[in-house]
């Protein structure tokens, strides 16, 4: 009898083993996937010269992430910029209830002879078991190389076509502007 019962016991060892070895397993492939992908977005920046309205450089990491099958969403920090639809070339100011494909964020640092921008881009991956279902989201980050900062249009910014909300004698008022003339200062 005492023979019974270690072989059912070295075979619930087994089992456990096997469990946390797919688990291991289906962990790393989903970060080696989305790391992949956040080097190629920041390549992808870099070689753009950052997110410029007009450049393509936000159209070109969207259709990316979509033709890589990229589907993870999750919350940004308020002090970055969030993408809703990765079929659009747009980003928007985040907010804490709403979940967005990626983060971004930028940084300029002046310094005696150029001024530099750095983007900081954050992805979202999913750990995921069959059976269980999605059990936490992850964030990968990572910053671009130094780039030339030329002028305000490399700061990230709300694009045009975005809804701006001001105070106009005591009511909140929210309007669409459609070119740069018609922005805020």
């Amino acid at each position: 009898m005492k023979s019974s019962i270690t072989t059912t016991q070295v075979f619930k060892y087994v089992l456990l083993f096997t469990f946390l070895f797919a688990i291991f397993l289906a962990l790393a492939i989903t970060y080696n996937k989305v790391f992949k992908m956040k080097n190629e977005t920041i390549s992808i920046i870099e070689k753009y010269e950052g997110v410029i309205k007009g450049k393509k450089s936000l159209e070109i990491v969207n259709n990316y992430l979509f033709n890589k099958g990229y589907n993870t969403k999750g919350y940004c920090d308020n002090d970055e910029y969030g993408v809703k639809d990765l079929g659009s070339s747009t980003y928007e100011p985040s907010q804490s209830n709403v979940k967005y494909y990626y983060c971004l964020s930028d940084r300029v640092v002046t310094g005696e002879n150029k001024d530099r921008i750095y983007y900081n881009i954050k992805l979202f991956y999913k750990f995921n078991l069959p059976f269980i279902g999605d059990i936490l989201t992850f964030n990968i980050t990572g910053e671009t190389k130094a780039i030339q900062y030329y002028s305000a249009s490399q700061k990230l910014s709300p694009f045009i076509g975005d809804i701006l909300t001001f105070n106009i004698t005591g009511e909140n008022k929210a309007i669409q502007y459609y070119s740069a003339s018609q922005k805020l200062s």
